[in-house]
């Protein structure tokens, strides 16, 4: 596949494998649009695997008076829970409003109305404000502080569980109408422009092949890669990235815990705090910092986990979380627009794209800022600005379009447990198996069930605690792209996220994709070293240095 791609020619070339860059190769390749998609590392395994997991309208961006945004975030969330019913779903959300918080009961109540007011045409519910005096009132705040607990505001967003799937899906979705996806090859160069063509170099990162080929327009949606990319493109653009990093703990749920997700102010600077219910834990965070390091190098500070563990017990002191106690850390950096005179909260969070013609090199642009909520609209913008150039006339079809594992999930949604049923007969496997598989891949679940017909083994569970089978692994890699075991443990399936991460796991997992990726001894062994190497010092999982103590 990669070596009949040399030479070859697309009308679009985009650099950047993350949701925008998803969002953009599908909207490109309804379109009719040849197009190339290059990722150096996975799809998602950036800055959109590192989200809050959360499908938003912005509410604090009222604050910034960006309205416009909020109403696009909010007819966004609208669109996804249509076009990807299984991972997007309705997530209840309380704002505890407390005497000493910067913004007053009446002030959030009326940034609740006008949220409500620019969200009309939703299908969720809109908010309710209630006064609260004691914890009896309302039992699913768990053990919160009432200690100055003036009121609950409550609302709905939405919660994406598994945010690197929905990449993965559109950039599916968009092969699957002809767009040639390429992970783990790297941009190198660009030559310069011939007949209308940018000649451009780029590497497959396991063979380290050198592979030409030419696109008449390039975008770059690099995320917090884009200033590195234009250099490297020979663009005389300015500095346009300033990311920030935000960080997050994840805790496993306690007895008398909350049951809802908590929007807070925090108690020691008052930037936003979320406390959410995620699978079997709690999700904390986020930080808001200017990060200056290459993007590869980010994980959670001990400031940061410092931070993140004091706010929890600021607002649930009862429960006294040791840091000891955190099951792991993610880190990713905000791919923001470079504003160095704002406060890392004030920089706007809406897209910018960016028309290279304006520094002297036609017919390339580069993508600033953008939130996972939005990459649609981002991506519209984007090809119809392509489409200006390539004169093509064809309007984007995305706001309708079902993604890989949408179409036809709400149907079997309204029949859950007689499918649940039905398939574990059928393919005599436990109920909670099938039940994960059509959450996790939604109406391609029998996809994955089907490779356990031709091979029985691929029904075994990998780790007796979670649902996840070896035809996980297959599938991953035969239909899903995977190269790598990360790619396999993390993104195409939960126990890069869960337990030990898969530490425990990963030799076994590693032989069964060395079936598939034709590795040897020597290659599995180095997969399963660097991946476990990930486990402890990007992720500092608990767990897995448990392991290595206990040995």
């Amino acid at each position: 596949m990669n070596s009949s791609i040399s030479n070859k020619s697309f009308d679009l070339c985009i650099i950047g494998g993350g949701i925008n860059g998803a969002g953009i190769c599908l909207d490109a390749a309804l379109r009719g649009l040849s197009v190339l998609l290059l990722e150096k590392n996975d799809f998602g395994s950036y800055t959109t695997s590192a989200s809050t997991k959360l499908i938003h309208g912005g509410l604090r961006y009222l604050e910034h008076f960006e309205f416009a945004l909020v109403r696009e975030s909010l007819r966004e969330r609208e669109f996804l829970l249509k076009n990807a019913p299984h991972l997007v779903k309705p997530l209840q959300i309380k704002i505890p409003v407390y005497k000493q918080n910067r913004h007053s009961a009446f002030t959030l109540r009326m940034g609740m109305m006008l949220y409500d007011l620019l969200s009309y045409d939703k299908t969720l519910l809109r908010h309710s404000f209630k006064k609260i005096n004691t914890k009896a009132e309302d039992p699913s705040l768990g053990g919160l502080d009432h200690n100055n607990l003036n009121a609950i505001i409550s609302y709905y967003d939405c919660q994406i569980e598994y945010p690197e799937r929905l990449c993965l899906e559109l950039i599916l979705s968009a092969k699957e109408k002809g767009a040639t996806i390429l992970n783990h090859h790297k941009f190198v160069e660009r030559a310069g422009l011939q007949n209308g063509f940018h000649q451009l170099t780029i590497e497959n990162q396991s063979t380290k092949e050198l592979l030409n080929i030419h696109a008449k327009v390039i975008v770059n949606c690099s995320g917090a890669f884009v200033d590195e990319i234009n250099r490297q493109l020979h663009n005389n653009s300015p500095r346009l990235m300033g990311g920030t990093k935000g960080s997050h703990i994840i805790i496993e749920q306690f007895e008398g815990g909350p049951t809802t997700a908590l929007y807070m102010e925090a108690k020691s600077d008052g930037r936003p705090f979320f406390i959410i219910p995620w699978r079997n834990y709690y999700l904390i965070g986020t930080t808001d910092i200017y990060f200056e390091n290459p993007p590869d190098s980010v994980i959670a500070s001990e400031t940061e986990i410092d931070y993140l563990t004091n706010e929890f017990n600021n607002f649930f002191p009862t429960r006294n979380l040791k840091k000891e106690e955190i099951v792991y850390t993610y880190s990713g950096v905000r791919p923001l627009l470079y504003e160095p005179h704002k406060k890392e909260s004030e920089v706007t969070r809406k897209h910018i794209i960016i028309d290279h013609a304006k520094d002297g090199l036609e017919n390339c642009f580069s993508i600033v800022g953008g939130k996972i909520t939005t990459y649609r609209s981002l991506a519209e913008e984007a090809i119809d600005n392509v489409s200006k150039i390539l004169k093509v006339n064809i309007a984007s079809s995305t706001k309708s379009k079902a993604l890989f594992g949408g179409k036809d999930y709400q149907l079997i949604e309204r029949s859950l447990d007689k499918t649940v049923t039905y398939f574990a007969n059928k393919f005599k496997l436990d109920k909670d198996i099938i039940e994960h598989l059509i959450n996790f891949y939604g109406s391609k679940f029998e996809n994955v069930l089907e490779m356990t017909s031709e091979d029985i083994s691929l029904k075994e569970r990998i780790d007796p605690q979670y649902p996840c089978i070896f035809a996980q692994v297959a599938y991953g890699i035969m239909a899903e792209e995977a190269k790598s075991l990360d790619d396999i443990i993390i993104r195409r399936m939960i126990l890069g996220t869960v337990g030990d991460l898969g530490y425990h796991a990963a030799p076994k997992i590693a032989e069964a994709a060395a079936r598939y990726l034709n590795w040897d001894d020597k290659k599995r062994e180095t997969e399963t070293s660097r991946y476990n190497k990930l486990v402890l010092e990007k992720f500092h999982s608990r767990y897995a240095k448990e392991a290595i103590n206990k040995y």
